[in-house]
């Protein structure tokens, strides 16, 4: 025969506060199916729908009173072509060309001065 113990019965009782997330993630079909999920009092949703593409977050506050309901998009975002604007270490082709005619003209200055004065060219 077994003795109760008080001890041992209330091993298994919890304190009475709730430790529960007030987020959750949920699957639905199409925004009349996120508008029907039933979001309980203090909680957020993330209510996904990967057919359109879209999700929505849906929460209500502490009293369980619904906040309006967020739309999202899911759009994947793809690497944007890398153009000339944007290589900061290099010039174009046309800066290039216009630098080279610069020095040369500049080169030719300074030899007809330096001829002018009787200077090596």
């Amino acid at each position: 025969m077994q003795s109760y113990n008080p001890f041992l019965s209330q091993q298994g009782i919890q304190t009475g506060v709730q430790n529960e997330n007030p987020f959750f993630t949920s699957f639905v079909n199409g925004e009349s199916g996120a508008n029907a999920y039933l979001v309980g009092a203090g909680r957020t949703g993330l209510l996904f729908d990967f057919n359109l593409g879209k999700f929505w977050i849906k929460e209500t506050d502490s009293n369980g009173i619904p906040k309006p309901i967020r739309t999202f998009s899911f759009k994947e975002e793809t690497p944007q072509p890398q153009t000339a604007q944007q290589n900061v270490n290099g010039v174009s082709r046309d800066e290039f060309t216009q630098l080279t005619k610069s020095v040369s003209m500049l080169s030719d200055s300074v030899n007809k001065l330096l001829k002018d004065l009787g200077g090596e060219s």
